[in-house]
């Protein structure tokens, strides 16, 4: 199953008013992964066999169970329970127990949708790069933006190396465009919190009111459904 890097997706979505557009883009490839996984995936050979030894996070799994297509959520999680179940035997010492814990903590650790969606986010990384290289309406763009959330932040810094020759101007500009972002919510935060004296009462808020969310989004991601 391969996803398709969209670049007018990437040029779309860093338009967009958020504080972190490839928290954006990643909600759409995993829907797309998610949707897969409850119509054609069920059916594929080769990808039952990736659910097989990777199953789904926790996470994952309650976004497939709250949609319609229950029986293929159940055919793949029973197909999955072979694994686990080839994993769970009788101990009859410490050292045993200790390895079967060790196998079961692999297992759930494991999930073909984040691999899937983790795998088309390392393209997306890779293609902002290398558009901030190439297309300079891109660029400034990239420098409108409000930054990134700290996980995406951190995968961007990673590869800067497509950026090639241009590789120093694309951190100079990522690092300023994340500091400048951080102090906006900094500044944000403090008058929300000021706005809790009673001396202040009167004060507007502005948009301090949804600080405290977008914080949130700025320092762990977006939080998906």
């Amino acid at each position: 199953m391969a996803y398709h890097i969209d670049t007018g997706l990437i040029k779309e979505k860093f338009k967009v008013d958020c504080e972190c557009p490839l928290c954006e883009i990643q909600a759409i490839a995993e829907e797309q992964f998610l949707h897969e996984f409850l119509n054609d995936a069920v059916m594929e050979e080769g990808m039952r066999g990736k659910v097989n030894k990777f199953g789904f996070c926790s996470r994952h799994f309650d976004m497939m169970f709250i949609r319609q297509n229950k029986l293929s959520v159940a055919l793949q999680i029973a197909s999955r329970m072979n694994t686990i179940l080839d994993h769970v035997t009788e101990c009859d010492n410490v050292k045993s127990a200790l390895k079967q814990a060790e196998k079961l903590e692999a297992d759930q650790s494991t999930c073909i949708i984040c691999n899937l969606t983790g795998e088309s986010m390392e393209k997306y990384y890779r293609t902002i790069a290398e558009m901030y290289k190439r297309e300079l309406n891109f660029r400034d763009s990239f420098r409108a933006s409000k930054g990134f959330c700290l996980p995406h932040y951190v995968q961007l810094l990673k590869y800067a190396k497509y950026a090639g020759g241009e590789a120093s101007a694309f951190l100079s500009d990522l690092t300023e465009i994340e500091e400048k972002n951080l102090l906006r919510l900094r500044a944000e935060l403090k008058v929300f919190c000021d706005k809790h004296d009673y001396r202040n009462a009167l004060m507007p808020l502005g948009s301090a009111e949804t600080a405290l969310p977008r914080t949130r989004t700025k320092l762990y991601g977006k939080k998906f459904k």
